[in-house]
């Protein structure tokens, strides 16, 4: 743990090759506690009152997209299958709608440009304004500052006039059974977040968990240095710093004012491809290569 610290504190140096794309994506999906109740009955739920529920859809918030390494210039694609995306920015040139084995929505921006060279002070001035306009005012632009921290490149839409150094989505999943059970299914590391004497406090744990005792609360730090190893280390300390900035907010206030238990946790490959899977072609032919960090976060 003190390593992983160390190694967040100082700032990553990457090296990114100029034949190659490298993507990073990171999102949180938020979790209701009804899918702790709800085991043994894969079509719903009963509430507390005796109805009949379904289960609410689990939301995938700020997946956040970078690109880094070559200038180049291509179409950028995300799919999600049995469910829809809610917001995306830019707004894409196409929303493609397929439905074979599953329903799929793939959207599509077609012509993107990629270059590690700044903006003009004009088009900067221009891509705040797309990025965080009267369409979305009051619902994320507070974190934007955080996300543009990031020393990636920039990605520039001729559609839109959009200018700025990330892709933002958010989708629903209509069907999160993967998520259904003791602890959403998951086994392994998770940090635990709870109240105490009316602050937030982090531990790291296994889960399932063993017994209530609880091990050495964590620095915002360690918890960074917890969400880096996550990564494998192959995302950047300022992608992680971005993260948990955007997150923490969140955290706190289920837990300081709602007085509640929360726990944060990795998804597997396997659960990020059934959530959403990105897909970049280059023209110039550049191979790509993807890293992604998804979270679950719920309640216990």
């Amino acid at each position: 743990m003190i390593l992983m610290a160390c190694v967040l504190a100082n700032v990553l140096l990457a090296e990114w090759a100029d034949d190659m794309v490298y993507i990073h994506e990171w999102g949180v999906i938020e979790m209701d506690e009804a899918y702790l109740q709800a085991r043994g009955c894969p079509d719903g739920y009963i509430d507390e009152y005796g109805y009949f529920r379904d289960y609410p859809m689990a939301q995938v918030t700020a997946p956040v997209v970078y690109f880094y390494g070559a200038d180049c210039s291509g179409t950028f694609s995300v799919s999600i299958r049995d469910g829809s995306f809610t917001l995306l920015l830019p707004y894409p040139d196409s929303l493609a709608h397929e439905i074979d084995a599953e329903v799929c929505y793939t959207a599509v921006w077609e012509y993107l440009t990629i270059t590690s060279s700044e903006p003009s002070i004009a088009a900067t001035t221009e891509a705040a304004y797309v990025t965080t306009g009267p369409e979305f005012e009051n619902y994320f632009d507070w974190a934007v500052p955080f996300w543009r921290m990031v020393p990636a490149n920039h990605i520039r839409y001729p559609s839109t006039g959009y200018d700025d150094v990330f892709i933002y989505y958010e989708s629903g999943m209509s069907n999160p059974e993967m998520f259904i059970g003791e602890y959403y299914n998951h086994v392994g590391e998770a940090l635990i977040f709870f109240p105490e004497d009316g602050e937030m406090v982090c531990v790291n744990a296994t889960v399932p968990l063993e017994s209530d005792a609880m091990g050495e609360t964590l620095s915002d730090l360690e918890i960074m240095a917890v969400l880096y190893s996550w990564g494998d280390g192959a995302m950047l300390a300022e992608e992680i710093a971005a993260l948990w900035k955007t997150w923490k907010p969140l955290l706190r206030t289920r837990c300081q004012l709602e007085n509640l238990t929360m726990m944060l946790f990795p998804l597997t490959d396997r659960q990020e491809s059934i959530v959403s899977t990105l897909s970049f072609v280059p023209v110039e032919n550049f191979p790509v290569q993807y890293e992604r960090l998804l979270l679950g976060l719920g309640t216990i």
